[in-house]
């Protein structure tokens, strides 16, 4: 199950590794202009996200203390701490997105067809646990790439592809 996503979310996580590349520490605070978000907080978002998913699979969140920073419907206002650093940013994304693959393999026909839980997607074309999985590991995932690879442009970096 989810065999093209999982293999789709991989492509993008090597195009995260990618993007941050060109992403020195120092820049993680600012904010991209346009969209407005820092890369901190895309990465973090991003890492957190990927976290939740996996409570639909039987998994945990194992930053717990980034739901209010980074999780749905936060500010982007963050400040520097200690933790977010580039490296462990990168890592955190990493881990998430591994371990929601590995879940996904698994992941229960019955219970991906079942409503999924998230109000805020209530009313929109995504509807069910399965596709609420598939939004996380793929479009999800690659709007928020855009933001970060946009950052990366601002930098007067070249388009990478």
């Amino acid at each position: 199950m989810f065999e093209n996503e999982i293999t789709l979310n991989q492509f993008l996580l090597d195009q995260l590794v990618t993007i941050m590349a060109d992403l020195p520490e120092e820049c993680l605070f600012t904010s991209g202009q346009g969209h407005g978000h820092p890369p901190v907080w895309i990465l973090g978002h991003l890492a957190i996200v990927g976290e939740m998913g996996q409570t639909f699979l039987g998994g945990s969140v194992s930053h717990p203390e980034w739901v209010s920073l980074f999780g749905p419907g936060s500010s982007d206002d963050v400040q520097p701490n200690a933790g977010l650093t580039r490296e462990a940013l990168i890592a955190a994304n990493t881990s998430a997105y591994d371990t929601l693959r590995t879940l996904a393999v698994n992941a229960d026909a019955a219970a991906m067809a079942q409503p999924h839980p998230i109000e805020l997607l209530h009313g929109t074309a995504i509807e069910t646990n399965g596709q609420l999985l598939a939004h996380l590991l793929t479009s999800h995932v690659g709007f928020h790439l855009a933001q970060l690879s946009s950052c990366r442009r601002e930098r007067g970096q070249s388009a990478l592809f």
